[in-house]
């Protein structure tokens, strides 16, 4: 919407979207979403974005789990056939180092 007569149709929608430069102070402040260059490919532009985001946070979380796992597989088996631990402290803390921070 642009205008201000499109300010209740913007409060009810689920996403309402206003005009940035064309639109009026009303309608900007009853949308959800307002397009700073009046260019609706932004929104596509935006959502491609989102979900590439999205996906990249997937894989990190998906990888980071699969590590501790297999760390935490390592180190029970260790404990209950009774041998000495295969990873020490200062080795975890590396790959804690090169798996989050780096």
């Amino acid at each position: 919407g642009d205008g201000v007569n499109d300010a209740p149709a913007l409060k009810r929608a689920d996403a309402g979207v206003a005009m940035g430069i064309s639109g009026t102070a009303v309608s900007k402040n009853a949308a959800d979403l307002v397009l700073m260059d009046d260019n609706f490919s932004t929104i596509v532009a935006a959502v491609r974005e989102g979900r590439r985001i999205y996906n990249n946070t997937q894989k990190y979380v998906t990888f980071n789990l699969s590590i501790k796992a297999g760390e935490c597989m390592c180190l029970m088996t260790s404990i209950v056939l009774g041998v000495p631990m295969p990873i020490r402290g200062l080795q975890l803390l590396l790959n804690l180092l090169v798996t989050h921070i780096l």
